[in-house]
């Protein structure tokens, strides 16, 4: 009786482990399709093999995705990393700052959110197009 409870512990230790393996893949398709969506606008294949993408339409397709949760730069980095975008986290971070003095995003000392996922009291913008936001 233990031999037959150890092998089916094993059976579900394999299967636990292709599920974690297909979750992967799957998080790596959604990559390339972010990637291959971004190749028809601003990106080019890198030598490395990845995707070098216009840092702002990653940091706002990002900020759509994370909603109230917000973004810093380390973590806008991470996630573009995680869909095979390559960021520097420098630009990253300067893109944020200039998003916050242009009011496309808010900042509440810690995480940058689109004004839409942004909390009661935070400065209210307007989005007028183009990725443009005006105050009002």
């Amino acid at each position: 009786m233990a031999k037959v409870s150890a092998n089916m512990q094993k059976l579900i230790e394999q299967r636990d482990l292709l599920l974690r393996e297909i979750e992967a893949l799957r998080n790596k398709v959604a990559g390339l399709e972010m990637a291959i969506a971004l190749t028809g606008s601003a990106s080019q294949p890198s030598p490395a093999g990845k995707s070098t993408a216009s840092v702002k339409n990653v940091v706002l397709d990002l900020l759509n995705e994370v909603g109230t949760t917000g973004l810093t730069a380390a973590s806008a980095t991470e996630l573009a990393n995680r869909r095979g975008i390559s960021l520097n986290p420098n630009s990253v971070a300067s893109t944020l700052s200039r998003f916050k003095m242009d009011r496309v995003v808010v900042h509440d000392g810690e995480r940058y959110r689109l004004p839409k996922f942004a909390a009661p009291g935070d400065v209210v913008v307007k989005f007028v197009g183009s990725n443009t936001y005006r105050a009002i």
